[in-house]
């Protein structure tokens, strides 16, 4: 190695503008600027000549020159006393999730259709039918009486091909004095696969647990909602859950969420009673319908969606 004067200079550091980001990071494969491959070019020259006048130097001696011995390094015999000798029992490795190698084993490249979690006795659908038609009249006059259907706004989207419908009231629906607002909404989301519906539902009954019991505490809010206790449908798809929701203007309803096979179904039952057939009643004269009203009737609507979808 030369040493003293006669040693080349390192060449500058590029400055940060020349890295496409400004020096936050280094391509992949830089490439050295022309000024830079000068400074290197002629740091290479002077080594070579360096390199000459040794060689001139020793000649006539009687020694040889010697290589330079090369630089030893003292490893550790044993390996430190402080790391693990097994990996930690927490690990699976089996049942198809990541062996202790790190590699996911043979049954974590089965398809997920084929896990218990994603299995449906429910034959898969292709597309999704008129959602308006799933309900028969019989069933919405009643639950929604003075109610025309009109389709709803969903559109196809995230994997799934999606239609909606809502039976909406067109006229006052009077009894006793008493105005009642009744509104169906229904809409059925089909995914490509069974994996995929559950996924969906999964993240909705996630939601509905997460407000399930709960209160809004905003003051900022205008019409703070307390939601009810969730309750599951038996018997309706592969699993239904539904909850009870009120708000301090008395408006009401029950959201319910039905997964069958490849099929989502998303229902709300909305109702709020108005005193002295009042559309614009607030405070005293509006009236929460009963948790117990508006659970049945959201039901019903999940439970003949269910059929129509499977007939």
């Amino acid at each position: 190695m030369i040493q003293g004067p006669q040693a080349p200079q390192a060449p500058p550091v590029p400055p940060a503008s020349y890295w496409p980001d400004g020096g936050g990071e280094r391509p992949v494969s830089p490439k050295a600027p022309g000024w830079a491959k000068g400074v290197l070019a002629g740091a290479a020259a002077v080594a070579v000549l360096g390199g000459a006048l040794i060689a001139v130097r020793n000649v006539g001696r009687e020694a040889p020159p010697v290589a330079l011995p090369s630089p030893s390094f003292d490893l550790p015999s044993t390996l430190p006393s402080d790391l693990p000798s097994t990996l930690p029992s927490s690990l699976p490795s089996s049942s198809g999730l990541p062996s202790s190698s790190g590699l996911p084993s043979e049954a974590a490249s089965s398809d997920p259709a084929e896990t218990p979690a994603a299995t449906s006795t429910f034959p898969p659908l292709k597309a999704v039918p008129e959602v308006c038609d799933l309900l028969p009249a019989s069933l919405t006059t009643r639950l929604a009486p003075k109610s025309q259907s009109a389709p709803g706004v969903q559109k196809d989207g995230y994997g799934a091909l999606r239609k909606g419908c809502e039976w909406t009231q067109t006229s006052k629906n009077i009894k006793n004095g008493t105005l009642e607002s009744r509104t169906i909404h229904l809409a059925v989301n089909v995914w490509p696969s069974v994996a995929a519906a559950r996924d969906d539902a999964e993240f909705n009954f996630g939601s509905m647990k997460d407000m399930a019991g709960t209160k809004e505490e905003n003051p900022g809010l205008r019409f703070l909602s307390t939601y009810g206790e969730m309750k599951n449908f038996d018997g309706v798809g592969d699993e239904t859950h539904a909850m009870y929701t009120q708000n301090l203007k008395g408006t009401t309803n029950v959201w319910a969420y039905i997964v069958m096979g490849n099929t989502t179904i998303n229902v709300r039952y909305f109702g709020t009673d108005n005193k002295n057939g009042d559309i614009l009643a607030q405070g005293k004269d509006t009236q929460p319908v009963a948790e117990d009203v508006l659970m049945k009737g959201a039901q019903e609507v999940a439970e003949q969606a269910v059929k129509a979808l499977t007939s």
